[in-house]
């Protein structure tokens, strides 16, 4: 789990590491990505899945997602609750149709339908936090935030597997590799052969570029 954690933070945080130096130092860093690699190890154990055949239909709804998952990582959760709020909103609005409502009338519309009653507990911790979102939040509330809006999200645009691009580190073959729906949480180290030289490469649902098929 910490060469997980390391090596996911090594590409999130790589752009950033220069600025966090430059502004609190070494020691402030590495508390900084003490404590994010213990978020990732959150992630991890509660298997979040990102909601790929959304990213598919809506390639803007990426964007906000993975704002989402880089401040929850970095500890700011007020502006990962409000970028979850936006991945959902995107994805409500291109499943129901209703371009013009607002999160909260999508939200209610959801919870009126049947089947997703077993989304119920879910829906009412997003609602609370778009009707009360003056309110601070933790991490915590971040992390659950992420969680539900992604259940919600796989379960409008639902997918069994992903099919991710592979370059091999050896040879340089490129290659795809399929992983199963409940294999593709964020943070999952994902290790695949090479087809040519039968070298292992590795790579972590969360840092891919680009947005891989799926189906």
């Amino acid at each position: 789990m910490r060469i997980l954690a390391e090596s996911l933070l090594a590409l999130l945080l790589g752009a950033l590491l220069g600025y966090v130096t430059g502004a609190s130092g070494p020691k402030g860093f590495e508390e900084l990505a003490k404590n994010a690699r213990n978020r990732v190890n959150h992630l991890a154990y509660f298997k979040v899945v990102p909601p790929m055949a959304l990213f598919r239909a809506c390639r803007t709804a990426s964007s906000f997602y993975k704002e989402a998952v880089q401040a929850y990582i970095l500890g700011m959760p007020n502006s990962s609750v409000v970028m979850s709020l936006k991945t959902l909103e995107l994805g409500l609005k291109r499943k129901l149709g209703k371009e013009n409502a607002r999160l909260v009338e999508l939200i209610d519309k959801l919870e009126e339908e049947p089947r997703f009653k077993d989304l119920a507990h879910g829906l009412r911790i997003l609602r609370n936090h778009v009707v009360h979102g003056e309110k601070g939040c933790g991490e915590q509330d971040a992390l659950e935030v992420l969680r539900h809006v992604s259940e919600i999200l796989n379960r409008l645009f639902p997918f069994k597997e992903v099919l991710y691009r592979v370059t091999c580190g050896t040879c340089k073959t490129s290659y795809t590799a399929t992983v199963r729906k409940e294999k593709s949480f964020l943070g999952n180290i994902i290790r695949t052969k090479c087809p040519n030289c039968g070298m292992i490469n590795d790579f972590i649902i969360g840092t891919e570029w680009g947005i891989p098929p799926t189906r």
